[in-house]
């Protein structure tokens, strides 16, 4: 079994071609050649430069030395990223990567560039080496960048594979020994790889990625199946959840819908092959994906995932799942009856930091208190307070501070100690109805919570979690990754390494879910118990969304005549409730129910 795996870069990873035939068509402009189509430039992709000047136009080799630096000039500040990864290439390199290969790059592209196009595309980290020519012109052979990487990792011919799309890259690895793949993908044709000795021909990405498993013998088998994702929103939430999650195994970006194409085109530019919908009938109808990743406004959660399940599509759907209970009730009714799994992407309770807190919660004894608090200043406030209201501080997209950074507090309450036994709340409600800040207190039988929320204020402490035997302080539960446990006199401090951007553990929960089938039932009963909360907390506080107006009519038409007779009178006999701040009417556009979603502040990895 061969442990040391070399990648050509161009052609084989990555595809240069708008960057590569643009700076060539511009050193070539210098010369006074004029070359009108792009394509007839894509010779030059793999080979040397100086020697494709040469071969190709003629070229003394001065004048191929001043076309390459020609070509610099446009490639170095643009052309190098004028490009784009395979798709299936980054999923691939983190399965070699997990699995222990060793993986190198060896390319006649100079290396500064290579490591530069690999850090771009987030794939350097894969790397053990980069092996390349140097702008002074050392090793631009690609016999010479094999044996450069063979003598870098000390190792024979015998011991590595060389992976590239050109005849240069095939006859470079068997002037060193080395065993070759060539990959039909990219520019090198059938005939091209054959005849320059491949030793093997895969003709997709997915043929490299099972060729290559299949050389690790050591490696328990696993299940490499790809969960294809389509996308509902484009927003700044969607986009950390596609990069955080690029990379994970079993996940693929497949489709993507917006209300315009030209902004699902938008969103899906350098992220692959992907089918694109501006119908969200058609989108539901496709065959081009198998789940749906769904970052839409609240209030449309419900019908949108609704419309997917029905569809036979899994649905991982952005916190909170619904407007209310009784819509997350049906909802995963729904998914029940059609055989597809439903999640809330409550990516708090499925970190790793949060998974280790919880083992060492078991140390404190008795737990008899827990304030759990997540106070984040939001920008938009400022512009909420001039006069500007944004989506977040809209209730009528069954939006605010509770339904955005609140739900996390109460969510990880529920995961930790299940449903409390009673719920006392009190908030802030802003002009038009919503609520800016709030505290929930949540009782039960021996111990009592506290979820702490606000978007207009900042918090200096901690959480906190109180036990007979010791307390611990969580400096952010939305994101568990630093703990301070105290025990009479003892502190002990603890940090867990986690990814930055931690919506790839939700989605990995997610398509374990998918793949198994098992574990969904009790990420639905935490998200039935959270929603039951927050709709007796803004019950409470006077907070009111039209979902509620919908669901109580809903709720009305399907009850017994008896029972609807006896809510009349009971409606009739309440007094009226008076308030200053009454909230706005919902908007009831299509436009409006199916808007983009802005970034929801509570998600953003990076605050």
């Amino acid at each position: 079994m061969k442990r040391y795996i070399f990648f050509d870069l161009d052609g084989t990873l990555t595809d240069p071609m708008i960057g590569i035939t643009s700076s060539v068509q511009y050193a070539l402009s210098k010369f006074g050649i004029s070359v009108r189509y792009l394509k007839e430039l894509i010779p030059f992709i793999g080979p040397p430069l100086a020697q494709s000047f040469r071969e190709f136009y003629g070229f003394s080799e001065e004048q191929a030395e001043e076309a390459v630096r020609y070509y610099r000039e446009y490639f170095s500040p643009k052309g190098i990223f004028e490009n784009e990864i395979y798709p299936g290439i980054a999923q691939l390199l983190v399965t070699l990567y997990e699995a222990g290969f060793e993986l190198a790059v060896t390319t006649s592209k100079p290396r500064v560039y290579a490591e530069r196009i690999l850090k771009h595309f987030g794939i350097d980290e894969y790397f053990s080496l980069v092996a390349g020519s140097e702008l002074d012109g050392t090793r631009v052979n690609k016999n010479e960048v094999i044996q450069y990487a063979l003598d870098a990792y000390g190792i024979s011919g015998n011991d590595a594979l060389m992976i590239g799309d050109r005849k240069h890259d095939m006859e470079g690895a068997a002037a060193c020994g080395v065993e070759s793949v060539g990959v039909l993908y990219g520019y090198g044709s059938w005939e091209e790889l054959t005849a320059a000795g491949a030793g093997h021909l895969v003709e997709t990405v997915k043929e490299l990625r099972e060729f290559l498993l299949a050389q690790d013998t050591d490696k328990e088998e696993e299940d490499t199946t790809m969960v294809r994702f389509g996308f509902i929103g484009t927003g700044k939430i969607a986009e950390n959840f596609y990069q955080a999650n690029r990379f994970i195994n079993g996940f693929e970006l497949t489709a993507v819908y917006s209300r315009t194409m030209e902004r699902a085109k938008e969103f899906g530019f350098r992220k692959g092959s992907l089918a694109y919908f501006d119908d969200l009938e058609e989108f539901a109808k496709s065959d081009a994906f198998d789940a749906v990743y769904l970052a839409s406004p609240n209030c449309c959660h419900h019908d949108q995932a609704i419309a997917m399940m029905r569809a036979g599509k899994h649905v991982l759907c952005e916190k909170p799942l619904a407007s209310n209970y009784e819509e997350a009730k049906e909802m995963f009714a729904v998914a029940e009856k059609e055989g597809v799994i439903l999640m809330e992407g409550m990516r708090s309770i499925y970190t790793p930091g949060f998974q280790k807190m919880t083992e060492y919660m078991e140390t404190l004894g008795h737990i008899r208190r827990a304030t759990l608090q997540y106070c984040q200043y939001s920008s938009r406030y400022d512009n909420f307070k001039r006069g500007i209201i944004e989506n977040a501080f809209k209730p009528e997209l069954s939006n605010g501070a509770l339904m955005d950074i609140g739900v996390y507090p109460v969510a990880c309450m529920i995961r930790l100690f299940g449903a409390p036994k009673s719920v006392k709340a009190a908030g802030v409600r802003l002009k038009g109805g919503v609520d800016g800040e709030g505290t929930i207190l949540m009782e039960y039988d021996d111990m009592i919570g506290e979820a702490i929320y606000s978007k207009i204020t900042d918090a200096a402490v901690p959480s906190q979690i109180q036990g007979e035997e010791g307390s611990m302080m969580v400096s952010e539960i939305e994101n568990v990754k630093d703990l301070r446990i105290r025990r009479k006199t003892v502190t002990q401090s603890i940090h867990f390494e986690q990814s930055d951007n931690t919506l790839n553990y939700e989605a990995a929960a997610f398509i374990k879910m998918v793949k198994t089938g098992t574990g969904w039932e009790a990420a639905r009963d935490i998200t039935l118990e959270t929603m039951k909360v927050l709709d007796e907390a803004r019950r409470q506080m006077g907070i009111v969304f039209p979902a509620d107006e919908k669901t109580a009519e809903a709720a009305a038409e399907t009850a017994p005549e008896e029972d609807k007779a006896s809510a009349g009178e009971a409606e009739a006999a309440m007094p009226e409730e008076k308030t200053e701040q009454k909230p706005e009417p919902a908007a009831s556009t299509e436009e409006e129910k199916s808007a983009e979603p802005e970034e929801k502040e509570g998600e953003s990895p990076a605050e």
